[in-house]
């Protein structure tokens, strides 16, 4: 099936009890313009997909594989072990793929390219919002390090000699995990970014799993530390100290999200004994001071701030047309 030019594309879908979801996940990746595209199906569902999964891929080949349900991080592992691409890309079954994604991350890989990443935009309430334009590029270790954000999994492909090198993703973490793998590929290449935003995202069960504010803070966030703080440490103690800031900033966020707090403040306190210039770190532990009215307001505010600016600055695409059909809004 691989051809020098056309090399295969393994996309690896994680899903677990939302059939209607993987619909139209699949339906996105039978619409590809990319032509050498496998897909590897990781269900931790109660009841088997299979035959859902085998119906939608089309002409596609397919990999359907059951997962014990470990976490998105022990499913993303599995279908990696699976998939027998030149390179890996991964879809969370609310996300969708706009039909160029898989052709123009594969066009973007050069030598010494580990990763290919593309912008995003989310659909809430059937209303689009919120979309991001990627940035970094080249040797972006030490930018992650710092607290940089790369982008959520869907919108990432990684060549297969890499992830080996890198290994796959670090199970033990519950949440973080691909942000902690992001640093680890960023070691074996470049990453390279596709700015035109080719994934819809969606809301649901794995960005849930974000808004955990006790496993990030008894597990993620020390493991991560024990990770890569010596890392951090061989770029200097300026970059060992923004790890810990963001990771800490990281962590004050997520407990203003679950209504924490008393506990908000002190992990922004501590982001910000270790990088005192941040102002964003001071403008949430501002807001954390106003506690559950003042926080419930600005995300209201910063929602419909995101959808006026995208109905002023983006008409509808032919690709996110295309998109909306394979992903069937009625369905999210």
């Amino acid at each position: 099936m691989e051809t020098p030019d056309r090399p295969l594309v393994s996309a690896v879908v994680i899903t677990r009890d939302r059939p209607a979801k993987l619909e139209g996940a699949l339906a996105s990746l039978r619409e590809q313009t990319y032509p050498h595209l496998e897909l590897v199906v990781v269900d931790g569902s109660e009841s088997s997909v299979e035959p859902l999964v085998r119906r939608c891929a089309g002409d596609r080949p397919v990999t359907y594989r059951r997962d014990e349900g470990e976490g998105p991080g022990a499913a993303r592992n599995v279908g990696i072990r699976a998939a027998s691409g030149e390179f890996v890309a991964f879809l969370d079954d609310d996300d969708r793929w706009l039909p160029e994604k898989a052709e123009r991350q594969v066009a973007a890989f050069e030598p010494g390219v580990a990763a290919v990443y593309t912008g995003q935009f989310a659909v809430r309430d059937g209303e689009r919002v919120g979309g991001r334009t990627p940035s970094l590029s080249g040797d972006v270790t030490e930018e992650l390090l710092r607290g940089a954000a790369c982008g959520p999994t869907s919108t990432v492909m990684a060549r297969r000699t890499a992830v080996d090198a890198a290994g796959g993703f670090d199970e033990a973490l519950p949440i973080w995990e691909d942000r902690e793998w992001y640093v680890r590929l960023s070691k074996r290449g470049e990453f390279r970014p596709v700015r035109e935003e080719l994934v819809r995202r969606g809301f649901g069960e794995y960005d849930q799993l974000t808004d955990d504010f006790e496993a990030a803070r008894d597990v993620a966030y020390p493991r991560f530390l024990e990770t890569h703080r010596g890392l951090a440490a061989e770029y200097g103690p300026g970059c060992e100290r923004a790890l810990v800031a963001s990771l800490s900033r990281k962590l004050g966020a997520t407990a203003m999200e679950n209504g924490r707090y008393g506990e908000a403040r002190r992990w922004l306190a501590r982001s910000l004994r270790h990088e005192p210039e941040r102002g964003r770190t001071w403008l949430y532990l501002a807001l954390s001071l106003g506690g559950s009215p003042v926080w419930k307001g600005v995300r209201r505010v910063r929602r419909a701030y995101e959808s006026l600016a995208d109905r002023r600055t983006a008409s509808p695409t032919s690709r996110e047309r295309a998109a909306g059909r394979a992903g069937d809004d009625r369905n999210d």
